[in-house]
């Protein structure tokens, strides 16, 4: 047999054997014959030797990655960010006292008694303050309570009103006028309190 047949031959058992045949159980042997041909086999002949057969290496493809889009940011059903809309300044303003009533006879012995208001919007935007004024003159400032307590009002008629003001101290919304009269004990024929109108936070 021509040496080029031959190799034809082992080829093709090579391939066959790799195709069907598990690496660890494939044998194949080679043998000298007497004209000096080689013969291959995979059956052990007799003065044959056993010829190490390479395992093939193996390719592992890696899976492709589908990649995501970005999603895509919620928008509020007008249109705009939620954020900006929240900080957005409103363009009316009001303030009104809930408490004392009008007219309301008040007694405080030491002068002291609460003043409650209710705006729109509930919270101020940023640099927005209240101003309390009792008898026209200020009496409490701030922008993070609807209720101040006075102290050492005197007795007698108190006008009472607030008013919402903005960074640059104009007067955007103003309650009415509630008027009060505060009762407070007599010492020796001499109302307590009578000198002055003060008033505190």
């Amino acid at each position: 047999m021509k040496p080029l047949a031959l190799l034809a031959i082992l080829l093709i058992f090579l391939i066959g054997a790799a195709l069907h045949v598990e690496p660890s159980d494939a044998q194949v042997y080679k043998k000298r014959n007497a004209d000096g041909s080689i013969t291959y086999t995979d059956k052990p002949l007799e003065g044959a030797e056993q010829v190490e057969i390479e395992q093939a290496p193996v390719t592992e493809f890696a899976k492709p990655v589908v990649a995501t889009p970005p999603s895509e940011p919620e928008v509020s059903a007008t249109g705009g960010d939620s954020a900006a809309e929240a900080e957005a300044i409103p363009t009316e303003f009001s303030v009104a006292i809930t408490s004392p009533e009008q007219q309301q006879p008040i007694r405080a012995n030491n002068g002291q008694f609460d003043v409650l208001w209710q705006s729109d919007p509930e919270r101020l935007p940023e640099g927005y303050v209240y101003e309390l004024f009792v008898d026209g003159q200020p009496a409490w400032r701030g922008s993070d309570s609807n209720q101040v307590t006075l102290a050492e009002i005197s007795r007698g008629e108190r006008r009472i009103y607030v008013r919402i003001v903005d960074a640059q101290g104009n007067q955007v919304a103003r309650s009415d006028t509630v008027v009060v009269f505060v009762l407070r004990v007599a010492i020796n024929g001499v109302g307590a309190g009578s000198g002055g109108n003060g008033g505190g936070a």
